[in-house]
């Protein structure tokens, strides 16, 4: 039944369910698929099924027609893009038709217990961004990751021996670091479109303070689902604007705010922290310090003395 959710914990068991053979490592696949390939895989998922997984999914595709859907929202896909899709998270598809090889990494986090590439993947913001945040690739880029694909395929297909594991492990490296190399370009490159990243925030929070009363700090899943963007991505977007994660510009916004009442009327810092969403008083103080250097009532008062 269509909506229904299919969670495969096992890479072997989602190949299976596409009709694919088991991979030669339980917890790591690589996967090269012809154009017709997919055609006849994607029919043995019933369209609007939603997949999840426990382990990675990296995907490098040119969707020319249909819709995928990740989480509420859904993407409309005519271009090359690569997807990463993190453990647990769902998607679905809806008639999807593809142009040329897709290429597939399935990434079992069983598999990269103790090694460096955790950290790494740690990094890798875009495995939690919604897919309409996918990468768009140029031509050369999506043949550098092709090739960088197609090694990983041709190292797995090898006999398994001591060194294998290291070896492969060196390849998928190789790839995420490539694929974070593209992804900031793409922020770089591509700066027009992102530069009024800040300016959206500071509307939004405009409008949260907006409000009759704000009980609580406003918090960045919030303000990033209002800004229809995911958190990481909102981050990734200022840090390349701005230099700054999205919290540390949400915390300077405050702190921009709160010295803007304290210079304009006598209330108590005691009330301006409690204006501003903050629990306790003392926690406000604390950050504004670390950020000013000086104390909000020390602040008030310098600034009295100036003028």
């Amino acid at each position: 039944m269509a909506g229904n959710t299919k969670f495969y914990e096992h890479i072997g068991d989602y190949l299976s369910a596409i009709g694919v053979d088991a991979p030669a490592h339980p917890l790591v696949a690589s996967l090269k698929l012809k154009e017709k390939e997919i055609a006849e895989r994607s029919s043995n998922v019933e369209p609007g099924t939603m997949l999840s997984g426990g382990f990675y999914f990296l995907s490098l595709k040119q969707i020319v027609e249909g819709q995928v859907h990740y989480g509420q929202t859904h993407y409309d896909c005519q271009t090359g893009t690569l997807y990463a899709i993190a453990p647990e998270q769902r998607v679905a598809t809806f008639d999807i038709k593809t142009r040329g090889d897709v290429r597939i990494l399935l990434l079992h986090p069983d598999y990269i217990r103790g090694h460096a590439i955790e950290s790494l993947l740690r990094e890798c913001g875009f495995f939690h961004y919604q897919i309409n945040e996918a990468l768009h690739l140029s031509i050369s880029e999506k043949q550098t990751l092709a090739n960088l694909f197609d090694a990983l395929t041709v190292e797995l297909s090898q006999p398994y021996e001591p060194s294998s594991r290291d070896i492969i492990l060196s390849n998928i490296t190789t790839l995420l670091h490539y694929c974070l190399r593209f992804y900031r370009r793409q922020f770089l490159q591509r700066r027009e479109i992102f530069s009024d990243w800040y300016g959206r925030l500071i509307k939004e929070l405009d409008r949260y303070y907006a409000r009759e009363a704000c009980h609580q700090l406003p918090e960045l899943q919030e303000i990033s689902d209002a800004l229809n963007v995911s958190s990481r991505y909102l981050s990734d977007a200022l840090k390349a604007q701005m230099g700054l994660s999205a919290k540390a510009c949400m915390q300077q916004y405050i702190i921009d705010k709160s010295k803007s009442m304290l210079l304009a009327n006598m209330q108590s810092v005691n009330q301006i922290a409690y204006a501003l969403g903050f629990d306790s008083p003392n926690y406000f103080s604390r950050l504004f310090k670390s950020k000013v250097g000086v104390s909000p009532n020390q602040y008030r008062k310098q600034r009295a003395e100036k003028h």
